[in-house]
């Protein structure tokens, strides 16, 4: 399960500020508070040259999975693989199978997948995602090369090694 993945705003302005700003506040280490969750659909989220989720424009808006059983799965720290430092493009992949609970009604199509900071939306009744930073943060998020039906008994699982963030 392949995505085109891409940083939010939020994640590109914090790593900035740190950067170059040495403002450590700006952005504390999520370690191992990082969950993986699941959409159905993204708007303004795309550089304007098609599909390929890229990029934000307007207000981004992500809408999470909804099929029973659906919750945000937390990968730790320790469940992570960075490539060397001396690799041209950077990347992260996870060690583990990330198995979400079989779905217990309610079909969706899953489009994307992201990495937040919270383990649930953080507006109670809503299923946006804010990528700007008012909490809850997303820091990545990208489309599966091939969307996925959740239909009732179904489990959604991303292999070892199928969920890559990269960084060039």
């Amino acid at each position: 399960m392949a995505t085109t993945n891409a940083a939010t705003s939020f994640l590109e302005n914090r790593l900035l500020s740190l950067i170059f700003k040495n403002n450590a506040a700006s952005f504390s280490s999520p370690g191992n508070n990082l969950y993986v969750g699941l959409a159905t659909a993204v708007s303004n989220f795309n550089d304007g040259t098609g599909t390929t989720s890229t990029g934000e424009s307007g207000t981004p808006s992500i809408t999470e999975a909804t099929f029973g059983a659906y919750e945000r799965k937390q990968v730790t720290a320790a469940n992570w693989t960075l490539t060397a430092d001396t690799a041209d493009t950077q990347t992260c992949t996870n060690t583990n199978d990330i198995d979400f609970a079989a779905s217990t009604g309610t079909d969706n199509t899953i489009t994307h997948v992201f990495i937040a900071t919270v383990a649930g939306s953080t507006t109670s009744g809503t299923t946006t995602l804010d990528t700007l930073g008012s909490g809850g943060n997303v820091l990545f998020i990208g489309e599966l090369d091939v969307h996925k039906t959740i239909q009732t008994g179904d489990i959604f699982r991303i292999n070892q090694g199928n969920l890559s963030i990269e960084l060039k």
